[in-house]
């Protein structure tokens, strides 16, 4: 899988600190044939891919849901790289991206 271009690709900008870099719903699934490239990184992502995520070495973050319960964090941002838990999080996803390159000087 490491040879997949989408896979080479996404690698390629995770080695780039100064490149904001984001991953939605399974969208990090991409990255797992490159576990450094993730490990020790703060990520969210949906519940059908966490288990291989989780085995890159990430901290997935969780929050308190109203059902007492607990459950992923919608929205993570670790330094460049955001991520997203669903579909459902599209506009905050997007949000927290145009944030981090609206307090970019030059």
């Amino acid at each position: 899988m490491r040879s997949a271009p989408v896979s080479r690709f996404f690698a390629e900008a995770m080695r780039r600190p100064g490149l904001v870099k984001g991953a939605l719903c399974h969208g990090l699934w991409i990255l797992t044939p490159y576990p450094e490239l993730l490990k020790g990184r703060k990520v969210t992502c949906h519940t059908v891919v966490m288990a291989d995520i989780l085995n890159c070495g990430v901290e997935v973050l969780v929050q308190n849901t109203d059902g007492g319960g607990k459950g992923p964090t919608k929205v993570v941002v670790d330094n460049d790289l955001v991520t997203g838990f669903s579909k459902h999080e599209a506009l905050p996803f997007i949000e927290a991206i145009a944030g981090i390159l609206a307090g970019r000087k030059g």
